[in-house]
């Protein structure tokens, strides 16, 4: 073969070759506007969501705080020909049931925010001081629900529904709730003392005096420097 029929089919390669190479660059710039501009896409997306989340964040605490300056308002009675403080109520109860609404407002609004599940266990909270425990039980159980175990507001709606249904004497309810507590040993954010107190608590005010002694007992020797030391002895001198 001849040098310039040699140099003639490598120039004809190379040419193969160069044109074989602007072709995928052609195909693979298409490929990769494609992924960038998918990626791009996505991160307006995820900057919108959380632009819009934070927003709602921001409105819900904006109303959670208003509510707690309720709960946080001076009780003035009433007197002849005197004009009452602005932003006071006439009595607990009624400083209760405004803050209550307030609290309603939050959740009904933004019930899956922080906000609204800490407005949710306050509404709980006002219920059980208006002396509507059921009712208690129910926004505390909510609470549980939504916020989980691992959140503090999860963790101390479980306490909240023992409270409510004992004082609603619903307390099979009560005591189930609090055995579940005290059965939970990987939850080590409450003490286990208290969540024993909790439950012989529950069952001295349910007349069930065996199961209620085995609990304070457990205290008592099992946690000689408990804060509920005392309140244990008492209750088991009571005859419970």
């Amino acid at each position: 073969m001849k040098g310039t029929e040699r140099h003639r089919l490598k120039e004809n390669e190379l040419s193969h070759v160069l044109s074989d190479a602007s072709t995928r660059v052609r195909d693979n710039r298409s490929a990769v506007s494609l992924a960038l501009g998918l990626v791009i896409l996505v991160l307006v997306a995820a900057g919108g969501y959380w632009a819009w989340n934070t927003r709602r964040e921001t409105r819900a605490q904006t109303l959670l705080s208003d509510a707690i300056l309720v709960v946080q308002a001076p009780i003035e009675e009433p007197k002849a020909g005197a004009k009452p403080t602005a932003g006071s109520h006439p009595t607990i109860r009624a400083r209760g049931e405004a803050a209550l609404t307030k609290f309603t407002a939050v959740f009904d609004a933004y019930p899956s925010t922080k906000a609204g599940i800490a407005a949710r266990y306050h509404a709980a909270a006002a219920l059980g001081m208006l002396d509507r425990p059921a009712e208690a039980a129910t926004r505390y159980q909510e609470v549980a629900d939504r916020a989980g175990g691992g959140d503090f507001y999860g963790r101390m709606a479980r306490l909240g529904v023992v409270e409510a249904n004992a004082q609603a004497k619903q307390y099979d309810r009560a005591i189930s709730a609090a055995q579940a507590l005290v059965d939970n040993t990987s939850d080590e954010v409450i003490p286990r003392d208290a969540l024993l107190m909790e439950l012989g608590r529950v069952q001295a005010a349910a007349g069930k005096k065996a199961e209620a002694k085995q609990t304070l007992d457990k205290i008592i020797a099992e946690f000689p420097q408990s804060a509920y030391i005392d309140e244990a002895k008492q209750l088991l001198s009571s005859g419970t």
